[in-house]
């Protein structure tokens, strides 16, 4: 499997103009995918297994929510156990929205490393999607067309893996980021 191309952005907001850059830009939906965490859970509908009620064999963690909650069609909210609230769209959404209690972090690091996240950046990527920052990865895609995505989400602003890891880790964060080189 190719390499994808990430970039990570401290906000949900900073992501989806990220995420709009490489749409508009000629990028398309299957190529493009979209993971944010939510410290606002106050804002985020209770949608995802509701444990206690049976809900674990219901579809509930692939609950559509649309207009209401003020996003753009496709994307998933749901909340993972050890991760929290998501809001997900793209290749990615299906996968993470099979995330279950029992596969909780160690599901979701192998999942980006399913979609092309390297080993040393997908532990990193999640503990800032857990802090509330977004993920936006470009997938399937190579020569000139990877190029084009690296530069659209760096001019708009994605976080260097380097110096996330460095802020992560000056805040206590115990996580095994190694710095790439």
């Amino acid at each position: 499997m190719a390499k994808a191309i990430s970039g990570f952005f401290r906000t949900r907001k900073e992501g989806e103009a990220a995420q709009d850059a490489l749409l508009s830009s000629g990028f398309t939906r299957d190529e493009v995918s979209f993971i944010a965490g939510d410290t606002a859970a106050q804002d985020t509908p209770k949608i995802g297994p509701v444990y206690g009620t049976g809900a674990e064999e219901e579809a509930g963690t692939d609950a559509w929510i649309g207009g209401a909650a003020g996003l753009a069609a496709g994307v998933i909210a749901m909340a993972i156990p050890g991760l929290g609230p998501l809001f997900v769209a793209g290749p990615i959404a299906g996968a993470v929205a099979g995330l279950t209690a029992g596969a909780a972090a160690g599901g979701f690091i192998g999942l980006l490393r399913d979609a092309g996240v390297s080993d040393e950046e997908a532990e990193f990527y999640e503990e800032g999607v857990r802090r509330g920052g977004s993920l936006v990865t470009v997938h399937g895609v190579s020569g000139d067309r990877a190029g084009r995505a690296k530069d659209i989400l760096d001019h708009a602003g994605a976080i260097h893996v380097e110096d996330l890891a460095d802020e992560l880790q000056h805040s206590g964060w115990k996580g095994k980021v190694r710095k790439a080189g």
